[in-house]
């Protein structure tokens, strides 16, 4: 049996909607699908949001004049506290982007201690403050972002920056400590700063007396 030309179209347009039948439902379920997962990402993003922005609650915190004026001296460690207190409004990706510039200027103080405080317990405050951050950075910046991690990091951050602080009060506090008695005239010996010697002792009359029979 042979089919002529028109039942040969005939054919061709009815498996050609039978594959538009049977694709279009696959299409219009897998557009879907993407929708509903970008909706379901937005939400996670905002809860995250949300939880993050109710732990961020870094603050001023009273110190000594003196010290405040050691820190207020450090201006790499001015920026970082002035941005640290800044609270990102809107969405998460504020807080990512102020993570991100808090990384930078950790670093920047890292290698910038002033002199007076140069000293191992601060280089070892200033490497666990560093290390926290860093730590956010990377956990921040997840697709799925762990909300209880990332919570329990800014806590630590918290009391890692208190803990830097309280390191400075107590540098200021031991270099008003007085020296204790003979500590200074010590000090003094060891500087090649010792007081003149006394003056040579007079040979006695009787010394001289008998240095003259010997002679």
């Amino acid at each position: 049996m042979r089919y002529s030309q028109s039942d040969y179209i005939m054919k061709y347009t009815i498996t050609l909607c039978l594959l538009i039948a049977l694709l279009f439902p696959a299409c219009k379920d897998d557009s879907k699908i993407h929708e509903i997962e970008i909706t379901k990402a937005l939400k996670e993003k905002e809860l995250a949001f949300n939880t993050i922005n109710k732990t961020w609650n870094f603050g001023p915190r009273n110190l000594s004049p003196e010290a405040q004026s050691m820190l207020g001296n450090w201006m790499e460690w001015r920026l970082f506290i002035s941005e640290l207190n800044q609270k990102p409004k809107g969405t998460i990706g504020a807080f990512q982007r102020k993570v991100s510039v808090l990384v930078k200027q950790a670093e920047a103080m890292n290698t910038s201690i002033p002199q007076r405080i140069d000293k191992p317990q601060i280089k070892s405050r200033m490497m666990a403050l560093v290390t926290k951050i860093k730590s956010l950075d990377t956990f921040i910046n997840l697709d799925r972002i762990p909300e209880k991690k990332i919570v329990g990091i800014i806590t630590d951050l918290n009391t890692e920056v208190y803990a830097f602080q309280d390191q400075i009060e107590e540098i200021v506090r031991r270099s008003h400590i007085q020296r204790e008695e003979g500590e200074q005239e010590m000090l003094n010996s060891i500087n090649g700063m010792a007081s003149p010697s006394q003056p040579a002792q007079q040979t006695a009359p009787e010394e001289q007396k008998e240095e003259g029979i010997l002679k």
